[in-house]
């Protein structure tokens, strides 16, 4: 109260923090903080030895959030596979313009092999297939967009113009290539390979496969 004995007027607290939701801005780093968290504990541990409340605590959020953003564990790992599969996909983006069909070829391919064959992709391919039985939805539509994204980058290089009608033309020699200069590799890594040495082992066999199926057009 005043002087006068009558009642001051409540001040405002500009400093306290209101409570709420949090912005979109905030909200969406939450979510890629927890994913994140979830993507190293899952490669580390695997996906039964991880839990909740670690993820929670390492992305220094709460379990309530957390739930909020993804209902299960699986959801979370659903959301962790799919999200390295998109970061992947885009840097897949290799599409060489100068040169011989064989050399572009050949360029595109140790590119990708270098991309697929770093520790994290092989992490993550081995830690799909060993949780396949649990998500087999999850395994097929990764393997398919993986696949899918070396093939059409190969096709895109061997397409005689940028038509999507020549890209498809390529596409099947596109898969070919992939199956036999790629796929043994990542098997190779999968057993536990170096990956250093697969990347170079793949300078040889990309050149070696590119003139297989490229014998008599270059």
């Amino acid at each position: 109260m005043d002087q006068s004995g009558k009642r001051a007027p409540a001040q405002s607290s500009p400093d306290r923090p209101r409570r709420g939701r949090p912005r979109a801005d905030q909200a969406g780093q939450i979510e890629e903080r927890i994913i994140t968290v979830a993507s190293s504990l899952f490669l580390e541990q695997g996906f039964g030895r991880t839990t909740v409340d670690q993820i929670a605590e390492l992305a220094h959020t709460g379990k309530t959030t957390l739930y909020g953003r993804f209902p299960t564990k699986e959801a979370l790992f659903s959301a962790v596979v799919l999200r390295y599969v998109d970061e992947l996909q885009a840097r897949m983006a290799i599409v060489p313009t100068n040169g011989t069909p064989k050399e572009r070829l050949v360029q595109v391919g140790i590119e990708l092999a270098n991309l697929t064959l770093a520790e994290e992709s092989i992490a993550l391919m081995r830690l799909t297939i060993a949780e396949a039985k649990a998500f087999p939805e999850l395994g097929r539509e990764g393997f398919r967009i993986g696949f899918g994204g070396c093939v059409r980058c190969i096709a895109q290089c061997l397409a005689t113009d940028g038509s999507d009608a020549a890209v498809m033309d390529a596409t099947p020699m596109a898969a070919r290539f992939v199956e036999m200069a790629l796929h043994p590799l990542y098997m190779h890594a999968f057993s536990g390979a170096d990956l250093a040495g697969l990347c170079e082992r793949a300078t040889r066999d990309v050149p070696e496969v590119a003139e297989i199926l490229l014998n008599g057009r270059c």
